[in-house]
Parts: structure tokens; sequence; C-alpha cells
């Protein structure tokens, strides 16, 4: 894939990837190493899509698992650093939609986040994610779910 053709993606799809790798990640910093990484990844495939709306769905799939990626690298990162010496805080959450969807797995951020967001219909979203309809509702339901327990008891 040459130079224009990436930068062609870059500007059709680069915002979507990068809001898909914000709402999983939650920072913009981390998004922006995993768009640079989305997009390196787009120029190694080459152009091997069948369509425009496959290369899309493949970026989006692409920055979902790069995202996953690097929370799981900080997880790692941090869990070292954690020991018996340090007390858990006193400090009580801040009532934050941020804070209730950090509390989701990362797949089911990225779901949430693809049907609200981006307006995408479960079905599609099954599709990107390579997962059945009724998965990606009954997720989604349960993500809700969850979210409006941990605000609840807030």
């Amino acid at each position: 894939m040459d130079e224009q053709m990436i930068t062609n993606a870059m500007k059709a799809y680069g915002n979507i990837v990068l809001r898909v790798a914000t709402s999983v990640v939650g920072n913009v910093t981390d998004a922006e190493d995993v768009f640079v990484d989305v997009f390196f990844a787009l120029w190694k495939a080459g152009n091997k899509f069948e369509s425009e709306e496959h290369k899309k769905a493949w970026l989006i799939r692409v920055a979902i698992n790069k995202a996953k990626n690097v929370i799981k690298q900080a997880y790692n990162r941090y869990k070292a650093l954690l020991s018996e010496n340090h007390p858990a805080s006193e400090k009580k959450p801040d009532i934050d939609l941020r804070k209730a969807l950090n509390i989701l797995k990362p797949i089911d951020r990225a779901m949430l986040y693809l049907h609200y967001y981006e307006g995408y219909t479960y079905c599609e979203i099954g599709k990107i994610l390579n997962m059945r309809e009724n998965t990606v509702r009954s997720s989604a339901l349960r993500a809700r779910e969850k979210m409006k327990k941990f605000l609840s008891n807030l």
C-alpha cells in the first residue's frame, strides 16, 4: 500500500479509529499510540480489502484489539508495582460516566461506543467484532446494567 492510500485512509477513517481507541483505553495519549499502530498495520496489510466498508470494519477491529493490548500492558506494569504496603484509598469515586464506563471490559466499552456514538446497529457491530448479533445485544444489555448498578451505588 503506498503512502497516498494510507493518507487517504487516515483522512477517511482516522477520526473513528481515534474515537474507538479513546473509548477503550480511556485517554487520548494512549489512543494516539493505538492510532499510529493501526495505520502501520494497514500499511503492512496492503490492499487486501474487498471494499471500503470491509477496510473500515478491519480498522475498527484492529483499533479495538490494539487498545485492549495497551490496557493489558498497563495492567501488568502497574500490577507489578502494587504491594501490601499500599493501603486502599478511602476517597469515594466521583460520579462520572467515564468511571462507570471504565468498570466495563474493553470490548463492552467498544460495543457501547460503536452503538451509541457511531450509530452502528447490533448486527453491524457483530460483523465488525465477529460475534453473533444476539451476543452483542446481550453483552450490551449486561454492560448497561452493570453501569446502572455502579452509578446507583455511588
